[in-house]
């Protein structure tokens, strides 16, 4: 008697809501494929949403980190955003249809306690306006993805880039020889 085994696997439930984010992929053995320190995705997000060439107003910030290596930093689109429990107004709110947090400026005070709880820093509040700002995906068409010249961000969820990182180390070991 021969044994198969079988494995399924459910990677979307129907009523499932995918939360997408931007997703940092970079090949450091195709030089093309690397972050090039351009913050060109600040530049046109601060455009798209100021209509002004300052990246200081972008709601993606490239943070440094040293020998010659930059990363593209947004909101996360947490699970359980610690950001929406803080905000003393309710300015923060997150869309039943895609899991993302906006915020009404119209009622944000500036108090930056959504700055202070933010795990990766993508709440800063605007230097013009005062009030909090973040990635709000450009209504679902990000701009930083479209003119990024290195085409490292990319539209994405939490499991692709999962499986990317699993991919990366995969690789890692094999070079490495190393064995789980």
């Amino acid at each position: 008697m021969t044994k198969i085994k079988l494995t399924c696997y459910t990677l979307f439930q129907e009523d499932e809501v995918t939360k997408q984010r931007i997703g940092y992929f970079e090949n450091h053995q195709d030089p093309e494929n690397i972050c090039s320190r351009c913050r060109m995705c600040e530049l046109i997000c601060a455009f798209h949403h100021h209509q002004v060439g300052n990246p200081r107003r972008a709601r993606i910030k490239v943070i440094l980190l040293g020998n010659g290596e930059d990363i593209p930093v947004t909101c996360l689109n947490c699970e359980d955003p610690p950001c929406l429990s803080i905000c003393p107004t309710g300015a923060l709110r997150q869309i039943d249809t895609d899991g993302m947090v906006e915020v009404n400026k119209n009622i944000c005070i500036g108090c930056a306690m959504c700055v202070n709880v933010c795990p990766v820093g993508a709440i800063t509040l605007d230097p013009v306006e005062g009030v909090a700002s973040k990635c709000d995906l450009c209504q679902g068409d990000p701009q930083c993805v479209a003119y990024c010249p290195a085409k490292v961000l990319k539209l994405t969820d939490a499991g692709q880039i999962a499986r990317h990182r699993m991919k990366l180390f995969a690789k890692f070991l094999r070079a490495t020889g190393e064995e789980l």
